[in-house]
Parts: C-alpha cells; structure tokens; sequence
C-alpha cells in the first residue's frame, strides 16, 4: 500500500515535503502530451527542489508497448524515481516501466474517472496486450504495484471534465456489485473471501453516495470531489488487503471489458466508469439487490443513465453481455453460469436502461 496520501486543496504543493520525507533526490516524471504536460510544467515541477535531478517525458498519443520498453531501459533502478501525472493510461504505462525497471513510482492524478490511479493492477485489456508483446516474458514477472504515494489535488481535480468525474461516481458504485460476486463466489464456489477488505470497499461507495445525497447537484465543487477521490484511493486500499481486484472488480467490470473489446469493431468509445455505471445497474438486477440504489444516485449526478446516452445501442450491450461471460472464467460472478438472450433482454427492460 502507499507510504504517503495527499488529497485535500492545493495538495500538490506537499509533494516537496514527500520528497524529502522518502529520500528521492532523482526523479523521471510522466505526463500526457497536451493537458497533463501543461499541469507538469505549471503545478509538478515547480515543486521539485534545486538539489533533486529529474527528467520530464510528456509520452505521445502513439506511445505503445515497445516505446516504453526503450524508455525502461534507460532508467537507472537504484536512483530513479518514476512520477505519473495523468489519468488512467498514463498511471498504466507508469506502473509497466515500474516493474520493467524495478523501481518505484508517485500517482499524480489529474481526474477522478475511476480507481486505476490507486489500483496496484492494470487495466484488463492492456494487461492482454502486456501478455502477447512479451509473449509471457514479463506477464511472468509482473507483479502488482502500489504507488509509493498518491497526491490527489482538488483544486485541481475538480477543474477536470464533468464527464470524467460521473464516470468516477459510476466506477465507485459498482463496488456493491463486485463485493456481491465475491460473497456469491463465496458461498457458491468456497472461494475465499476477506470481509474486511470487503467491507472496505463496500465503505467507499457508502461514502460517495452520502455525499451525493447531502450536495445533490453541487457534488463536483470541492467537497464532493474530495470524497470522490478519497473514495476512489481507498479503493485501491481494499485490493491490496484482499490481494487481488476482487472487492473492487466483479461482473460489471467484465461487462465494461467486453463494452471495450467492441468498441473499435463498432465505432464507438465511452468512458470506463460510464460502463461500470449502468452495468452496475444491470448486473445487481441479476443478484436480486437494490438496483434502484445505484440508479438514483447516478442521475442525482446527472451520469447517464440509458444507453442512448452512452452512445450504444441494446445489440451492442447484448453481444457484450453474452461476451463478458467468457471474459475471466477463473472468476466466478453471477454471470458465470450463463446469461441467455432473453434474460439478458428482460434486465435491460425491467431497469429502463435501453
């Protein structure tokens, strides 16, 4: 788990004390090309004192997995260390050259779309990719990575897009919906089950969703977007004490997967915690639990809430329904002893979703 957490106004400005309380006088820091470069260049390095050496590398559009490999390369394990100043891809990339130079990284989340940002795992479709560029070399040695500390700035973050911080409310409250698959799991197959991680996860939704309850439309002002955060970082806490994605991850996210292995076939793109957000919905309808919860705490934010609002049409949602059942077979969810079509159709219907 990380060492140091910094959320709160203008918490960027204690990343000098971070730096001095952990030793770091050498640092390689990250961002994307356009936004998060200008971010770096007018909030991070300011920061960085006269006697640390630092290199800035804003990473391309194009940036893929033989681009950070020579990056990897070049970085020096014993002195480096990493910076990650992004959303979710470029936190990913930084947690690969983490392993591939086996050394330790800093998350500087500019948004609050969703918990990658505290999750010691990458995103499932590129961890595909890290699986077949290597061809198992380093799928053999990866290892998950917490960030050695986290700094969420709500100034800052609460200046991101909109959209971006819904998505973080859909990601938030689909944790009931993956604790529910655990306890399933559980009960069903004898997997293990942490009730204290479990617990803690389920806390994180609890958390957001009083707060949507007390500031309603004016969630995304500071407080709000501090909870969001708070939330979203403890989220990565939960997984670290379960040791897997488990208590943040369940049948929702296989949906959301499914959702983006499609999305290049038919044209389309929607945010993570978008995807999260209404198969939330669908899948606690299937658990026989309070669907209802989630579907009005998402429109009190104004998420969206139908699929004509995500971009997609039922067809789309009912590949990747009979999809996601085949995604990750080794964990058991309430889709896991199959979906059919109709059944599929009739949750869509039944929770006003289509």
């Amino acid at each position: 788990m990380s060492r140091r957490v910094a959320f709160g106004v203008n918490a960027i400005e204690r990343l000098a004390t971070i730096f001095e309380d952990l030793g770091i006088n050498k640092l390689h820091i990250f961002s994307g090309c356009t936004k998060t470069k200008e971010i770096t260049e007018k909030l991070v390095i300011p920061q960085i004192s006269e006697g640390i050496e630092f290199d800035f590398t804003p990473l391309p559009h194009n940036a893929d997995l033989s681009y950070l490999k020579k990056i990897a390369n070049r970085i020096d394990p014993l002195q480096t260390y990493l910076i990650a100043v992004g959303g979710g891809t470029v936190i990913d990339f930084v947690k690969l050259l983490a392993n591939m130079s086996n050394t330790e990284y800093i998350a500087v989340p500019t948004n609050a779309s969703h918990d990658g940002f505290s999750s010691p795992y990458i995103n499932f479709l590129l961890r595909t990719q890290v699986d077949q560029f290597f061809k198992k070399e380093l799928s053999q040695i990866y290892k998950p990575i917490s960030p050695l500390a986290i700094v969420g700035d709500t100034t800052m973050i609460s200046k991101a897009p909109r959209d971006s911080l819904k998505a973080g409310v859909g990601d938030i409250l689909s944790k009931w919906v993956a604790v529910e698959d655990w306890k399933l799991a559980n009960r069903l197959k004898g997997e293990d089950y942490d009730i204290y991680a479990a617990s803690f996860s389920e806390m994180t939704a609890t958390m957001v969703e009083e707060r949507i309850n007390a500031l309603g439309k004016n969630f995304f002002g500071e407080k709000g977007v501090r909870a969001l955060i708070k939330a979203l970082g403890s989220s990565g806490v939960a997984m670290c004490i379960a040791g897997s994605s488990r208590p943040a991850s369940g049948s929702e996210h296989l949906v959301s997967h499914a959702l983006d292995m499609l999305s290049s076939e038919y044209d389309f793109h929607v945010l993570h915690g978008h995807q999260t957000g209404i198969s939330s919905i669908l899948m606690m309808y299937l658990h026989g639990g309070d669907w209802k919860r989630i579907q009005e705490s998402l429109k009190k934010v104004s998420a969206p809430l139908t699929l004509r609002e995500l971009g997609i049409d039922r067809d789309i949602m009912l590949l990747a329904l009979q999809k996601a059942q085949n995604i990750r077979p080794e964990r058991y969810t309430v889709l896991s002893e199959g979906l059919t079509k109709s059944a599929a159709e009739n949750a869509i219907e039944m929770t006003g979703i289509d």
